[in-house]
């Protein structure tokens, strides 16, 4: 018996959640105007293969250009360090790394839909362990190359046409 309850409070929950639109994260249904998709970029980049992936993955189908296939376009991928804070010596203390990137959107028919995707991390200046703080920033851009990627894909999702 009590099985059965937790089954029907179980239903009943999902059932509202289902009801109000929620949806769980990286259940990216993209439109079916963006299931086939031309990607444009610079290949060699582990962050063109990244969204590649989290394209495949979302169930997009990536085809060479026929002159009738949506168009993602990869542009100014960038990143840069500036000072966050500075300790009273005047000494960097901390810094702020930025990572951001645009994508446009070209469908047939439909006027060029132009995104930006932009994170900031912070990280501490660890001047007496070089090699720690240069193993911390990759790993941040690595993470927000991951971010962005998965920005995109949820970005493209939320189009209708």
């Amino acid at each position: 018996m009590l099985t059965r309850i937790k089954a029907i409070v179980l239903l009943s929950l999902t059932l509202a959640l289902a009801g109000c639109g929620f949806q769980l994260r990286g259940g990216d249904n993209l439109p079916p105007q963006l299931q086939r998709l031309v990607l444009n970029g610079d290949d060699k980049t582990q962050f063109y293969r990244l969204v590649s992936a989290r394209l495949l993955r979302a169930g997009v189908v990536l085809v060479e250009n026929d002159g009738d296939t949506p168009i993602l376009t990869i542009t100014g991928v960038g990143q840069g360090n500036t000072t966050a804070s500075v300790k009273p010596s005047g000494d960097t203390l901390e810094y702020a790394m930025r990572f951001g990137t645009r994508f446009t959107l070209d469908m047939p028919d439909e006027p060029r839909q132009v995104f930006n995707v932009a994170f900031n991390r912070s990280f501490l200046d660890k001047s007496a362990q070089a090699l720690a703080s240069s193993r911390e920033q990759q790993q941040l851009r690595e993470q927000m190359e991951h971010e962005a990627a998965e920005q995109i894909v949820r970005q493209l999702s939320r189009l209708s046409y």
